[in-house]
């Protein structure tokens, strides 16, 4: 009997980040500390394989959104894989073609072009040419969304065509979308339709390439339990586990309106987990073999405002799990750190985006810089790390506000501080469907182009990207995200060696933008750090 489907979760293509490129990279590899640990130990060589590599870093955590449609589509009767990283795991993918699957499932989740969609489809059909190929997720739904709104006179969309699906011709080769916020019902039948060999053209909610046109079904509303998004981690392959991070949903949407933001909300769909319900899924990991778990919220719980108690719900379970979650810094105000941090909080992510006043106005953010500051320094100073995320040239931005947040990363270091604060500085992006695209908000700040070819009145892509690259030469005491370091070996050393590793990583980093960096250097500095 052959599979019924094998699941694509991603690509593992890169984010629009300004600062990841930067990073350090050792002998063509990113230098997480356990590639530089092997670099020490083998006296300036790297030698394979690395030890830590792939496990226990928050980067290894295998994506949520193909562990959903597994246990979803088994719960469901189907024989399905899981393939989570196309491009690094090709060779599992090839095996798994030796089992003659009747389709393959790509989610776009993680998918952020048409580009990156046809690489993946033209690869998998040189591959298996005949396999029945099903798309589904933001990504399609984002693009049906642009084709809605490519009839209105102001809305730009002929920039779209290059990047976004359904609206010209040269398209990836697939045989099936699914345009839907929860397509998973239409997904079962499309499937059960394919195994049984009947016609698939009238399933609702989706699209295919009839010659050089697009036929659409008819629509439906088919979000419906919207906030039953159940996995049976228990059933789950060993292999799901393996890394020892797993990412968990303990809420889903968001209920603020970023201008840059372009997710698609849908208040339907937004639900916070029961707190039984989530310890219990912390529970089951755990017993699974998970140290680290990725909350994927958007906002750790909506931000509800029962933090504390939450995190004192972790500490009577006594779940022995460390986490990390994006949180707003208003939800953080008034929860204590050490009781965050005795919850097994070992980082928190925060969209600070700015340090200007103004500029976080425009981008409705409704937060300041003095509440980031009190956030920060009580995190770092409970040994919580802080992953913080900034935007350059926003519309209102000026050398001046871009300054100020330089400034601003600079006086949140804290070398005297527990925990590390690392970062990762973004480009603004001119995204369709997020408010800022809108006719009005450009013509308020004089804002033309798309993505990252924009100008406003104040600044243009090419001097954003300036003023990221003076804030990585600029910052001392802090480094970029490495979210690929292993989470063992990083916490095997004292604050004050995890602290001075990422300066001296960082401080690496900057000289390799400028000259040839020597073995000897290298090596010594690090050695000393870690002895």
């Amino acid at each position: 009997m052959g599979l019924d489907a094998i699941i694509i979760s991603d690509s593992g293509e890169d984010s629009f980040s300004g600062t990841n490129p930067l990073r350090l990279r050792l002998d063509g590899r990113t230098a997480t500390i356990q590639l530089v640990l092997n670099y020490l130990e083998h006296k300036g060589y790297l030698v394979l394989p690395i030890e830590g590599d792939g496990i226990m870093s928050w980067s290894s955590a295998p994506k949520l959104n193909g562990i959903y449609l597994l246990s979803y589509l088994k719960k469901h009767k189907f024989d399905v894989e899981l393939i989570n990283s196309y491009y690094e795991e090709r060779d599992s993918f090839c095996s798994l073609l030796q089992h003659t699957p009747r389709a393959v499932i790509i989610s776009t989740t993680f998918i952020p072009s048409k580009q990156a969609l046809r690489k993946l489809v033209d690869d998998i059909r040189s591959l298996a040419p005949d396999v029945f190929t099903i798309v589904g997720g933001p990504f399609v739904y984002s693009s049906y969304l642009i084709l809605q709104r490519s009839h209105e006179q102001d809305y730009e969309t002929e920039s779209t065509k290059y990047d976004f699906l359904f609206l010209d011709n040269n398209e990836p080769a697939v045989d099936l979308y699914i345009i839907s916020l929860r397509g998973e019902l239409i997904l079962c039948e499309a499937l059960k339709r394919i195994k049984e060999n009947r016609p698939i053209d009238n399933l609702p909610n989706s699209a295919r390439l009839v010659g050089r046109t697009y036929s659409f079904t008819k629509r439906v509303d088919d979000i419906s339990n919207a906030g039953d998004i159940f996995i049976d981690w228990q059933s789950l392959p060993d292999a799901i586990f393996k890394s020892g991070v797993i990412p968990v949903q303990a809420s889903n949407g968001c209920p603020y309106r970023c201008a840059f933001c372009n997710f698609t909300k849908d208040p339907r769909l937004m639900f916070t987990k029961p707190i039984d319900r989530l310890i219990a899924e912390l529970k089951t990991v755990s017993s699974r073999g998970v140290r680290y778990v990725w909350f994927t919220d958007d906002n750790f719980r909506l931000g509800r405002g029962n933090l504390k108690s939450v995190c004192q719900r972790f500490v009577d379970e006594d779940i022995q799990i460390h986490w990390m979650s994006f949180i707003r810094a208003s939800t953080l105000k008034d929860v204590d750190g050490e009781l965050l941090r005795r919850s097994g909080c070992i980082e928190v992510q925060l969209g600070l985006e700015s340090a200007d006043s103004q500029v976080l106005r425009n981008m409705n953010k409704k937060a300041t810089p003095s509440l980031y500051v009190e956030v920060v320094r009580k995190l770092l100073s409970a040994g919580v790390n802080c992953s913080c995320y900034f935007i350059f040239g926003f519309p209102g931005e000026t050398d001046e506000t871009a300054l100020r947040t330089r400034e601003f990363i600079r006086s949140i270091e804290y070398p005297e501080l527990e925990g590390i604060l690392s970062w990762s500085m973004f480009p603004f992006i001119l995204a369709p469907l997020s408010p800022i695209y809108e006719f009005e908000m450009r013509n308020k700040y004089g804002l033309t182009g798309y993505m990252q070819n924009w100008k406003h009145r104040t600044m243009d892509f090419r001097q954003a990207m300036e003023h990221i690259k003076k804030a990585f030469l600029e910052l001392e005491n802090s480094g970029p995200i490495y979210r690929e370091d292993n989470l063992e070996m990083l916490l095997g050393y004292t604050p004050y060696q995890r602290k001075k590793f990422v300066a001296s990583r960082h401080r690496f980093s900057k000289l390799a933008m400028k000259r040839h960096l020597r073995k000897r250097d290298i090596i010594k500095s690090f050695t000393e750090l870690f002895s």
